[in-house]
């Protein structure tokens, strides 16, 4: 009985860790599998051989994972920006402990990588995997005055919960969003607009994050189904942004 009541704890700390944070395992996971499906085979085989043995979900959350390990303390701040309405980012913003700045350095050191060791090529492509998923949720480009919507209470199915929670993990839950269902969006995309999709610079793509706050800023106390299915729109099109903007990342390192 010791022994099961200990490994029904454990479940429990892995499930609420798995939920915590960014998008949630299931948001980052589909973000590198779309990646992978805008990639050639010689550009994945290029980033597994700097993986190693890790799987490109497993990199995906890594960050996530290494929260609660103090040697990774100085990464907390890198997961968002949090910028109140009307201030202008610069790269100051938290010492550049943003998520901005830090996807910037990530992907200027693998742009030269033949400058780094093996090692500093695997951290680097795990935190372009999992920042640019984080840059796209668009409570991690949120306002500092409610800390990115986690000090913003709302019902949602019948319990109170953070407004932050709801865009990680609530809605992806509740209308049951799987790879599958980008993969489907993804195939239906012309070659010309993934390409339009895929334009841009991490700046860029940090603004049109940020654009998306006045609608989510337009929920209701306790969530409804009109908020949820206009946000189910909005969350498919940004986790397929981030996996056609990684795909094309990777293959601007990788190509040459």
């Amino acid at each position: 009985m010791k022994y099961l009541k200990l490994t029904l704890i454990i479940i429990f700390l892995l499930k609420i860790t798995s939920l915590s944070y960014g998008w949630g395992r299931v948001g980052h996971n589909i973000i590198v599998e779309i990646a992978k499906n805008y990639i050639p085979k010689n550009i994945q085989d290029s980033v597994n051989n700097y993986l190693g043995e890790m799987s490109w979900e497993s990199a995906s959350t890594w960050m996530d994972d290494m929260r609660n390990n103090k040697q990774y303390d100085y990464m907390k701040e890198w997961h968002y920006i949090n910028l109140d309405k009307g201030f202008k980012y610069d790269s100051t913003v938290s010492k550049g402990n943003n998520v901005v700045n830090q996807l910037q350095i990530a992907i200027r050191n693998l742009k030269h990588k033949s400058k780094l060791t093996k090692e500093e090529i695997n951290f680097n492509l795990k935190v372009l995997f999992h920042l640019i998923g984080d840059l796209h949720q668009p409570l991690h480009a949120g306002y500092g005055s409610d800390k990115g919507g986690n000090d913003i209470k709302v019902i949602f199915n019948g319990k109170q919960v953070k407004l932050h929670h709801v865009w990680d993990t609530d809605i992806i839950e509740n209308k049951n969003i799987t790879l599958k269902d980008i993969q489907n969006i993804f195939a239906k995309t012309s070659k010309h607009r993934l390409k339009k999709f895929s334009d841009g610079d991490v700046f860029k793509w940090f603004i049109q994050t940020r654009k998306l706050l006045d609608f989510v800023y337009t929920y209701p106390n306790e969530i409804d189904e009109k908020y949820i299915n206009k946000s189910f729109s909005v969350i498919e099109n940004q986790l397929l942004f981030a996996g056609i903007r990684l795909g094309k990342t990777l293959n601007d390192i990788f190509e040459n």
